[in-house]
């Protein structure tokens, strides 16, 4: 039952994506934080019996985390988009793939534990 739940959320979010834009939601950089960030925590975190919820839990905080400092970067000019509305939209949409992508891992990670240990 788990791949068939799963398979469904992956055909509704596929199907969300492909109709907004797949280019949309493909940034190496984002993927890159996450996956390492989540690796990272997996690592340090003591409870060394959960691995996969341990690594989606550091996905989302990563996710988090991604999306705040696209946030202070925004805000803070970094890239020069402050008040130009045609660069803040793809910069934040950058900003928030982290959350998207972090979210992603976590939904797969729930279905690949065992249910007793969440």
């Amino acid at each position: 039952m788990k791949i068939i739940g799963v398979g469904i959320c992956f055909a509704i979010i596929l199907g969300a994506i492909l109709q907004v834009g797949h280019h949309l939601f493909i940034d190496i950089n984002a993927a890159l934080f996450v996956l390492g960030g989540a690796t990272g925590f997996l690592v340090f975190k003591k409870d060394s019996g959960n691995h996969i919820k341990n690594f989606g839990q550091g996905a989302v905080y990563f996710g988090w985390l991604g999306t705040l400092i696209g946030l202070i970067a925004i805000t803070g000019n970094r890239f020069m988009v402050w008040g130009d509305v045609e660069k803040m939209g793809p910069a934040l949409a950058v900003a928030m793939l982290t959350l998207f992508y972090g979210y992603t891992i976590k939904m797969v990670t729930i279905a690949l534990a065992d249910d007793q240990s969440l």
